[in-house]
């Protein structure tokens, strides 16, 4: 059984690890945090338990790449991003030397608003979610309403030109977990980064998504 990296232990960071304290604490998990109030209190939280722990005062990106070029030792491990950025896009730009570009207009996905670094966020809900949520796959577990189509859907078929060419739409999908708690096995994002360098020199969208939620990103092309 693999490792679960928590990486960011801030406030949803926190919501994980009591998580797997209470439901899974037969796994064991690496707490990743580079600002040391997070992590003292995640250790502390964690000090109680008899969950099996190690803490890492790493900068969130830099750790996440070296878990990808270690992988044959972390291959069966999970990763659980609760930092405040888009974490596995941000990773595949460095370990595939690619720059992100600006969004040139605005894409055509539901409850959209944009971040910081460049990226977008997009929501099937124009609410805030229950964090009980189990993320059912025919309707709405809040509104009880039928969904024609979930934002992975949205996504795969999301129609955007930089300088007249579509740009394919890459996803990794994010896995429930958790009531209100997501992540993905490592080696999916590692066949994602490596399917990007084999087979796509050109620009595309990256995206990390679930059902409901998600965030998208513009790669740029090899220079």
């Amino acid at each position: 059984m693999g490792r679960v990296h928590i990486i960011g232990c801030g406030k949803f960071g926190q919501r994980a690890l009591e998580f797997y304290a209470s439901e899974m604490p037969e796994r064991k998990l690496v707490l990743v945090d580079s600002k040391n109030e997070n992590l003292t209190a995640a250790t502390a939280l964690l000090d109680k338990s008899e969950v099996d722990f190690a803490a890492d005062s790493s900068d969130a990106v830099t750790y996440l790449v070296n878990l990808l070029a270690d992988f044959a030792d972390f291959r069966a491990d999970w990763v659980i991003p609760t930092v405040p950025l888009h974490l596995a896009f941000a990773v595949t730009a460095e370990v595939t030397g690619r720059k992100r570009c600006s969004w040139q207009y605005k894409p055509v996905l539901p409850n959209l608003f944009s971040g910081e670094r460049d990226e977008i966020y997009s929501s099937l809900a124009d609410f805030i979610c229950p964090a009980n949520c189990p993320q059912p796959r025919r309707y709405c577990y809040h509104t009880k309403l039928k969904r024609r189509k979930s934002l992975l859907g949205y996504l795969a078929g999301l129609e955007y030109r930089l300088a007249g060419a579509k740009l394919p739409s890459i996803i990794l999908p994010s896995t429930q977990v958790g009531p209100g708690l997501g992540g993905f096995p490592l080696r999916r994002l590692r066949r994602i980064v490596d399917f990007i360098e084999n087979r796509y020199p050109g620009p595309l969208l990256f995206s990390t998504a679930c059902r409901c939620h998600g965030v998208t990103n513009i790669l740029a092309g090899n220079e």
